[in-house]
This record gives structure tokens, sequence and C-alpha cells, in this order.
């Protein structure tokens, strides 16, 4: 039997994450109920306007290959990336602002990822947290790293989804 690449690279970002995995698990709920997540949806509006916000993602029972399991994406994904910046992820001040060809999420494992929009909104997502891009359109966002020092830097897994419709049924955008 063939290992799955995403298996092992969700166990591989896993074994990277060292401090951001302190506790018994890497997404915690922030609401306590252990079935709701708040992600960041970074998204142009209809008046080219980019902008971020929370929103919830809700995970959802049914039976699977496995047995009974809760799932909070699913669906074939076109990309799966681990990325590493030693550095940190910097962006200059005069950097342009960047657009997303498809719907991106995002998984911060270690460092803290500034998103920021051309009106100026800035969202840190630290380690857990997730972030939703769709800003095919409009402004556009600027994308940074902040890394603690004696880090092993950012560490980010990055998902394109094959059918995002799918992928991503489970969201109230």
């Amino acid at each position: 039997m063939k290992p799955r690449a995403p298996a092992i690279a969700a166990s591989l970002a896993l074994s990277l994450a060292g401090p951001a995995f302190a506790a018994d698990n890497l997404i915690k709920s922030p609401r306590g109920d252990d079935k709701t997540f708040t992600l960041y949806y970074l998204h142009s509006r209809p008046d080219g306007a980019t902008v971020i916000d929370q929103v919830a993602a809700t995970l959802k029972s049914g039976t699977g290959r496995a047995g009974l399991s809760d799932t909070l994406f699913n669906g074939p994904l076109d990309n799966l990336t681990i990325r590493w910046s030693p550095d940190g992820l910097l962006t200059t001040k005069d950097a342009p602002f960047n657009h997303e060809k498809k719907s991106r999420m995002l998984l911060v494992l270690q460092g803290e990822f500034v998103a920021e929009v051309s009106n100026g909104q800035e969202v840190r997502v630290k380690p857990g947290e997730l972030l939703l891009q769709e800003d095919t359109t409009g402004n556009g966002h600027k994308l940074r790293c902040e890394a603690p020092k004696g880090s092993l830097g950012c560490v980010q897994l990055t998902m394109d989804a094959a059918d995002p419709a799918t992928f991503f049924a489970n969201l109230a955008r």
C-alpha cells in the first residue's frame, strides 16, 4: 500500500511545527466547543475593496473509510506545499499588492503571518490559525511573516483546492 502524499505532508508539517505544537493539538477551537473554528477570510468585494473577515468553519460529522469522523475541509487538492522561510517572509513597504490566482488556504505552523489589505487593515495569523485567500480581483493584499528570533523561521502549509466549492463547503462565507 502506497502512502498518500497529503498524509505524509501533514506528518512532516507537524514534525516541523516545533514550538507551535506545544498543546495536544495544533488547531484549537477558540469557541471552546471543539466543533467551530475561526479563520480569516481574505476576499475582494464587488466595489474592488479587498477585506479580511473572521468567519466560522464548522466540523461536519460523517462516516468515511476509517469510520465516524469530523471533517473541516474535504476534497481534492491541486497543490499542497510546505513552505519554510528561514529569515521570515518580509516584504518592503513599497511592494505592490498581490492577488491569488485561485482559492488558497494557509495553515501557519511557525511564526506569525501578517496579512495587509490596501485600506491598511491588518490581521495577524498565528500558529494553528487558518487564512483563506480568495482575492482574485480587487485591490489585493500583502503577506509577510514575522519569525521569532532563534526559531526555524516561518513555516506554513499551503493548500490550493482543485474544486474550491467542494473543499470549502463547510464555510459560511
